[in-house]
């Protein structure tokens, strides 16, 4: 297709490329398949859009310079634009997300995992080892192990014994193998702690915001969560600093519930007094155990909205005083905004990350295309198992090969929107929401909070200072 391309281009001089837009008051947003974007009046808009763009003038400069008008001097580095936005879809499998154990000594209101206190939900170290075998199997040159749960830390010797089997057989793959782990912190201990430090292994657990509103959400029947959490917190922090450590920190997540969104200052405030200058503003997915209480912690995507609005505006002002601190959720969207490469956040691209960007296990070896998948509590998803499958039968089985299709933004109604280069589609939410695979997008709560995400932060970046900002936040680690 780009050999007919610049065959035409040779033939005609220039040609003008794929183009999607979007209205902004007097102004129009004009988007490219590579990700490159413009801003343009609306009598420049008129012009394009009608292809009457004298050559020499200001308009046509700008338009070259951004791709949009495509010249024997520009082409090639316009497809190596398009080449570097989609180079995630050819590097393998990278994120392996790990259930030890269904288990879980705490009931979250709004708990994906479904996490349960039945027996039989351990993964043994049989299956364990399998896991890591299969893993292995990747092309992906990276591995990221996460452990989740349920709480992984109910089978810390499991954990360790994953950790230690992954890097013996890595002395003969030679891959780049990463650790993390997704906990409550309700378990950890000094020894844990030492064994996380020495294997260089990522801890992230969840603050939900201040003590009332974090134990409410995340019910603790042996103590109070919030107290473990942070006391955790700091001390890790002191950990890693007297050791000079600065190739990893404690990161911590928020779940954004009803009874969250009165609460937009206070969650940033609590983040800041902690030393957590990242933080991401999730909203809920009706997954797992949040299905039954669904009705009780739920919200309008518009109230979300509101309350994201709020709280980024509040995070604008901090940095405007000189207080740096990030919001990822958007963070995300900014590297795909001012980075020739994706984010890489497999919940938004095309194709989506389930499959092809990470695989789910479970503690009977069951292989989900992504960690959701596994969430919904059914098999629709599940795409096999690595003591019965290779995983070159896993990876290429007709299961997989339709949900990556069903990610794909191309065919959707997306294909029309100006922040299609930016998005993308995960097929298990929208089932759960809209019980089939091929959902109506524009209806979607994800469609209409990114849509609203987008046009907040393509208004900042108008502002010049605002603009500074968000390119600092790109330097930092």
């Amino acid at each position: 297709m780009f050999w007919v391309l610049f065959m035409i281009i040779v033939m005609e001089e220039h040609r003008f490329n794929n183009f999607r837009y979007r209205e902004f008051d007097r102004n129009v947003l004009v988007t490219t398949d590579s990700g490159r974007w413009i801003f343009l009046s609306q009598v420049e808009f008129s012009k394009l859009r009608s292809e009457r763009v004298d050559e020499g003038s200001d308009l046509f400069s700008k338009l070259v310079d951004v791709g949009i008008v495509l010249t024997k001097d520009n082409i090639s580095k316009e497809i190596d634009k398009l080449r570097k936005r989609n180079i995630f879809s050819f590097t393998g499998t990278s994120l392996h997300i790990v259930i030890p154990t269904m288990k879980c000594n705490h009931r979250c209101v709004y708990c994906h995992a479904g996490a349960s206190n039945c027996e039989g939900e351990d993964m043994s170290e049989e299956k364990a080892r399998n896991v890591v075998d299969f893993i292995f199997k990747s092309p992906s040159k990276t591995i990221t192990i996460e452990f989740q749960g349920g709480e992984p830390l109910l089978k810390f010797d499991l954990i360790k014994f994953i950790i230690e089997y992954a890097k013996k057989v890595n002395k003969e793959a030679g891959k780049d193998v990463l650790f993390t782990i997704v906990t409550n912190f309700s378990l950890m201990n000094e020894e844990r702690m030492e064994f996380f430090i020495k294997n260089n292994v990522a801890l992230c657990t969840s603050l939900d915001g201040p003590e009332e509103l974090h134990n409410h959400n995340r019910k603790f029947a042996g103590g109070n969560s919030y107290e473990k959490v942070i006391g955790w917190i700091r001390r890790l922090q002191e950990e890693y600093f007297n050791r000079k450590i600065t190739n990893t920190r404690v990161n911590a997540l928020i779940t954004i519930t009803r009874k969250s969104l009165g609460y937009s200052k206070e969650i940033i405030d609590e983040y800041v007094s902690n030393g957590l200058m990242d933080f991401h503003l999730r909203f809920l997915n009706n997954l797992g155990d949040a299905r039954e209480t669904w009705n009780d912690i739920c919200y309008s995507p518009e109230e979300f909205i509101e309350f994201w609005r709020r709280s980024m505006d509040y995070v604008i002002e901090l940095n405007l005083s000189g207080q740096r601190i990030r919001e990822n959720g958007s963070l995300i969207i900014l590297r795909k905004l001012l980075s020739e490469y994706d984010s890489n956040y497999f919940e938004m691209r095309s194709p989506c990350g389930a499959c092809i960007g990470q695989m789910a296990y479970t503690p009977n070896g069951d292989v989900f295309s992504c960690d959701e998948a596994r969430m919904l509590n059914e098999d629709l998803f599940k795409i096999g198992n690595v003591c019965e499958n290779s995983f070159k039968e896993v990876f290429s089985c007709d299961k997989t090969c339709a949900i990556v299709s069903s990610s794909v933004n191309d065919v959707q109604i997306c294909d029309a929107c100006a922040y299609k280069p930016y998005c993308g589609i995960c097929p298990v939410c929208n089932y759960a929401e809209q019980g089939s695979l091929v959902a109506k997008v524009p209806e979607t709560a994800r469609c209409k909070i990114f849509m609203a995400q987008f046009d907040y932060l393509f208004e900042k970046l108008r502002d010049r200072e605002i603009r500074a900002i968000f390119e600092g936040w790109m330097k930092d680690k």
